[in-house]
């Protein structure tokens, strides 16, 4: 393999996977990133971050276009302008790691904050991404049937809700941070826990459905909470309402 040598280290410069020159940090041929020098562990932890997680910069703008014009993102992607952001399916999988880190730290902070209740908004993510990618499905699927939209086919409100539901995830994030800094333990109260929580999806998801959609106010915030209670009643009808909240809820710890 033809390589150029520098400081003792091996410099590839054709592509280790199809032969092709290497021009830049990506083999134009196939795709593949150029890898340059023996692995270390700062790199190996940081193509696990890029390939499994997308925790990068393309992350950071995918959310914050979800926040600003969560429509325009959805209806790009649609439309083939993919370049710098992540797909739904990315999307939502960094959004857990977010979930995973932020409970991590709040794990370690409540204690020094003397503030144990921020532990409460904190959900358990055991079997977490499979269960929300299936809702995913199952509230976009229900949308499709209830409302018969004629503008999307079932598919696009797939992408549509893998994008919105990923950032309901980061903002329910959010939460126990904010515990910890207020005044008062807002996760000590098991009721407020559960109604923070489904405000704040239902606000986003009236909101991006909105800009989606472009559909009146009214109508969107009908349509969400509609879907969202028949949504979570059916799951509870078939799984039990005590598994529903354990995987689509904050659990409340006693």
């Amino acid at each position: 393999m033809p390589t150029d040598l520098a400081e003792g280290e091996a410099t590839i410069t054709r592509c280790p996977s199809c032969g092709a020159q290497l021009l830049g940090d990506y083999c134009h041929a196939c795709g593949q990133r150029r890898v340059d020098g023996r692995m270390s562990v700062g790199a190996f932890v940081g193509d696990v971050a890029r390939r499994v997680f997308r925790f990068d910069k393309a992350f950071a703008m995918t959310f914050w276009r979800m926040l600003r014009d969560p429509g325009q993102l959805v209806r790009d992607y649609l439309a083939g302008r993919r370049q710098g952001y992540l797909d739904p399916i990315q999307y939502f999988i960094s959004s857990v790691f977010v979930q995973v880190c932020v409970a991590a730290i709040t794990r370690q902070f409540a204690p020094l904050f003397n503030r144990m209740s921020a532990v409460n908004w904190l959900e358990s993510l055991t079997g977490v991404v499979a269960v929300k990618i299936l809702v995913i499905f199952w509230m976009g699927t229900l949308w499709r049937l209830l409302f018969r939209p004629i503008r999307y086919n079932l598919a696009e409100i797939y992408v549509f809700a893998a994008f919105a539901f990923a950032t309901t995830g980061i903002l329910w994030a959010v939460l126990p941070l904010v515990d910890l800094i207020v005044p008062y333990p807002l996760g000590a109260n098991s009721l407020l826990v559960a109604i923070a929580s489904a405000l704040v999806e239902a606000a986003y998801l009236t909101y991006a459905v909105r800009a989606f959609s472009q559909l009146p106010f009214g109508t969107c915030l009908f349509r969400v909470t509609s879907v969202l209670a028949l949504g979570y009643l059916l799951l509870a009808g078939i799984v039990g309402l005590e598994h529903t909240a354990h995987w689509v809820l904050p659990p409340l710890q006693n």
